[in-house]
């Protein structure tokens, strides 16, 4: 009788252990509603930013015009604060000396839906749909 009791105890403890393993916290990227693309097409330009879960993310630029060659891609790590809708983009690059630079650029952001607005230092305005 005891040994069932020891045996039952013992499931109940594995049980116990798999639930709590299979409760963590997964859900962290859902909270971040950055992640994935947004596209700006205004003008002659079309501009991408892809930003990944990890805090890394690419800036791509695509000139619209007929015959332009203009394609250019930029790595980036970001932070975003959800509290204060800041988002804080470093360019960041090495030198020829191995020396990394930063290039940072600052935005504050408004999402409604899959319509980003971001609005950088110099209060300059643009609209992204996220793809």
């Amino acid at each position: 009788m005891k040994t069932l009791r020891f045996i039952g105890m013992a499931i109940v403890a594995i049980i116990m252990s798999v639930n709590f393993a299979a409760c963590s916290d997964d859900d962290e990227d859902d909270n971040n509603p950055l992640i994935g693309t947004w596209i700006n097409s205004e003008g002659n330009t079309t501009m991408t930013w892809i930003f990944k879960a990890n805090g890394t993310g690419v800036e791509k630029y695509d000139d619209n015009e007929v015959g332009s060659e203009l394609h250019e891609v930029y790595s980036f790590t970001y932070t975003y604060d959800i509290n204060s809708s800041i988002l804080t983009i470093n360019y960041g690059e090495s030198d020829d000396h191995g020396e990394i630079t930063e290039d940072i650029d600052k935005y504050t952001i408004s999402i409604n839906g899959d319509v980003m607005t971001t609005k950088d230092e110099t209060e300059n305005q643009l609209n992204w749909l996220k793809q």
